[in-house]
């Protein structure tokens, strides 16, 4: 069974999965009874976890398309007329069958996902409308390889004002997302660096990018604080990848003494510190986190993105470069003639210049904050003060840590059983573990009542699992 994934492609990876494997039993490329490749197998053909394979292939088998059998493998369960199963399909939710459809349908806690029924389709259209009636003949060719220079310029404002960055647009590069600003960042530095310090527990694709050049990987321990800045080996002429606004995944905030020891590191040991600013727009009290940029402009390439305040499939990120980097980067950029869809950029310079995108941004922020607070007080409400609740100051997730370590590979078919999606912290880790007592929870594409009703159901799906391990005793009863 011959599958490719894009993991560039801005679409999750679980979502392709499960895409791919659909469609080749609807158009019949796998055979009624066909078995499919082992979830270890498949995991380590594609290059993913190998929960995410089990979460499918279990989804699959709800739906009525695969069939498993204990000891023998899974198989194709049938023919298809190229429909989806009918007992997929929704009800209407009157009286009764109200009650049962909710528990018929999965809640997808996956962090990294937005509110995607607020993305401003009007103003994009308009934007994207405007935007190509007004330019100029000359902006319609190749463009730069730095991206779009109006945007560049919007950008530096708004860096200026909201992050408190100070750069020219030729340190400005618009990139096709984060996982395109890392590609870059590895492109960069592979013929002079040859470590990555990266916090222990980090995005996949970062971790999976530079062993893809040859990098040398070296974890640095995280805790809810961030990365713990004490003890740092003493390497040099490396690069470190962080998340000081933001971590992820256990969504700490970098104190500012841990802030000042990372960037007095970064001097010493001549190291540049990539930081991942991926949603610091969305913080709940206080003023935002200003950037480590700030601190010493010569060390940190600062990586952002428009996938969690706009949407991920526009796929638009950019990177704010040291000036003396700010050459290679063209060059490297020019040799590979790499660019990003010119169109859109000028749309989102559009939606800065009508300041549309900054008003966004504000509401968004008013409506993931009541997300936040419905999240944290189903959590309480379900499992009292047992648990732990990590990043709840910011961000479209939260990090839940249970009193055991109640989860591994075979816990998702558990979740699943229970209609209800998590991440796992070892999702996340570099050095692979088989166990871990804490779930990482997205709520951004969640309403309300979706949040109060998956709450309930991680209850019951970790109270099943604590009775599997005989650890039931600290889940209280409703």
């Amino acid at each position: 069974m011959f599958i490719e994934l894009d993991k560039n492609s801005g679409v999750p990876v679980k979502k392709q999965l499960y895409d791919a494997i659909t469609s080749k039993i609807l158009k019949r490329e796998l055979a009624k009874g066909e078995r499919l490749p082992s979830t270890r197998e498949l995991a380590g053909r594609l290059g993913i976890a190998r929960n995410t394979v089990i979460e499918i292939y279990d989804q699959l088998t709800a739906e009525g398309y695969l069939e498993a059998y204990h000891g023998r493998g899974t198989f194709v369960a049938g023919e298809f007329d190229g429909a989806v199963p009918k007992d997929t399909l929704p009800e209407k939710r009157t009286g009764s069958s109200a009650r049962r459809t909710r528990h018929r349908y999965r809640i997808d806690f996956t962090s990294g996902i937005p509110d995607l029924k607020s993305f401003p389709v009007k103003a994009w259209l308009r934007a994207l409308k405007e935007s190509i009636q007004e330019v100029a003949e000359d902006r319609l060719g190749y463009g730069s390889v730095l991206g779009y220079l109006p945007l560049r310029e919007s950008l530096t404002r708004y860096l200026l004002r909201y992050k408190g960055i100070s750069c020219s647009p030729e340190q400005v590069v618009i990139v096709n997302g984060t996982s395109d600003a890392m590609l870059l960042c590895a492109l960069l530095f592979r013929q002079s660096v040859s470590d990555l310090m990266v916090e222990s527990a980090v995005v996949s694709f970062v971790p999976d990018i530079f062993r893809m050049f040859g990098y040398n990987l070296i974890p640095l321990k995280i805790d809810q604080y961030g990365l713990c800045t004490k003890d740092l080996p003493p390497v040099e002429d490396g690069l470190i990848f962080c998340s000081p606004s933001h971590q992820f995944p256990l969504g700490g905030t970098l104190p500012i003494e841990r802030r000042i020891q990372l960037t007095d590191y970064a001097e010493k040991y001549r190291n540049y510190i990539i930081e991942n600013d991926y949603d610091s727009e969305f913080i709940y009290s206080g003023a935002q986190v200003n950037s480590l940029y700030q601190l010493t402009p010569g060390q940190v390439i600062h990586v952002g993105t428009f996938s969690k305040t706009l949407a991920p499939f526009l796929r638009l990120g950019y990177l704010v470069v040291p000036e003396e980097l700010a050459p290679g980067v063209k060059e490297v950029q020019s040799l590979l003639y790499r660019r990003v869809n010119t169109h859109a950029q000028m749309a989102l310079h559009h939606i800065f210049e009508e300041g549309i995108y900054v008003k966004h941004v504000a509401a968004m922020r008013k409506r993931y904050k009541k997300k936040m607070h419905c999240m944290v007080n189903a959590l309480r409400d379900m499992f009292g003060d047992s648990i732990k609740i990590f990043g709840t100051n910011s961000g479209l997730h939260v990090a839940v840590v249970f009193p055991e370590p109640l989860f591994d590979a075979q816990s998702i078919r558990i979740f699943l059983k229970h209609k209800v999606s998590v991440d796992l912290l070892t999702d996340y880790t570099i050095h692979q573990q088989e166990t871990c007592d804490t779930l990482i929870l997205g709520f951004g594409n969640l309403e309300q009542n979706a949040i109060a009703e998956g709450a309930r159901r991680l209850k019951e799906a970790v109270s099943e699992l604590a009775d599997m391990k005989g650890v039931s005793n600290w889940i209280s009863t409703p």
